[in-house]
């Protein structure tokens, strides 16, 4: 029995320390990457509404009696502060609107105004022409934003959970940062991507972020709202949660006695 436990922890300090560094970094050798590459690539990514998608919208003009009736529940377009408003910002207290379905919202006055595919630039600019000249003579600002743009980050990353994206935009490399990078446990090249469309199908993409030409891959370099990311352990943590608390025990010894033998050899020499 002395013998297997032995046997076991030697094993286990061999994997932990003999790993190799290469399959640690990130988008390896990414500097040798052609100028032209990443300028063909180059872009600001653009989120699309979706179905299911939660959005506020403000229509803001010089007149506020103007804008008021497409601003329910809210002070935009009055630039008033208002009870509840904490941080003094016009605006915050906006109504929402959830994207059904079909691609639908209820706007008021308007009635249903069909946004799916839109980005948010091209339904302000959208919302902005059903409501001028139709409803007010002013040309008004809108302003639309995502309120549920969030990611998930599960599995071997040192802070999982859901992460709201304040901007809009975000990387693979950014949810990571978000959720405190990779363990030294998770695999770089197989990570997971789940993603959901517009009716509802799910998707599962594997990406190797290794791999310097990811970059070069918008459609999974850059995530969607409500993607998930997971990062599945590598071989060195199955291993180590299949050794059991009496190896772990024998782990723990004789990496001290490793450690004082290595400083008396140094001390002595």
């Amino acid at each position: 029995m002395k013998t297997k436990i032995l046997t076991a922890a030697l094993v286990s300090l061999l994997l932990y320390s003999c790993g190799s560094t290469e399959k640690i970094p990130y988008l390896v050798k990414a500097e040798r990457l052609q100028l032209y590459e990443l300028e063909q690539y180059a872009k600001i990514y653009e989120a699309k509404i979706m179905a299911k998608d939660v959005l506020t919208i403000s229509v803001n003009t010089t007149v506020p009696e103007a804008g008021a009736p497409f601003n329910l529940g809210s002070n935009a377009g009055s630039m008033a502060i208002t009870a509840g408003n904490v941080n003094n910002v016009p605006g915050t207290n906006l109504q929402t609107y959830i994207v059904d379905k079909e691609g639908y919202i209820d706007y008021p006055i308007v009635g249903k105004v069909k946004v799916i595919g839109l980005t948010r630039v091209e339904a302000q600019e959208f919302i902005k022409n059903l409501i001028h000249p139709a409803y007010i003579t002013e040309v008004p600002i809108v302003n639309v934003r995502f309120k549920n743009y969030k990611v998930s980050v599960l599995g071997e990353v040192n802070r999982p959970g859901q992460y709201v994206v304040e901007n809009e935009q975000c990387t693979i490399l950014d949810a990571l940062a978000m959720a405190a990078d990779m363990t030294i446990f998770g695999k770089r090249d197989n990570v997971m991507l789940i993603r959901e469309d517009n009716n509802g199908r799910k998707s599962i993409t594997r990406i190797n972020l290794q791999d310097p030409r990811l970059v070069l891959n918008p459609d999974v370099y850059y995530l969607q709202q409500n993607d998930v990311i997971y990062v599945e352990p590598n071989k060195t943590k199955a291993k180590a949660a299949s050794i059991g608390t009496g190896e772990t025990y024998a782990i723990s010894i004789i990496s001290t006695l490793l450690s004082i033998t290595t400083l008396l050899v140094t001390i002595f020499r």
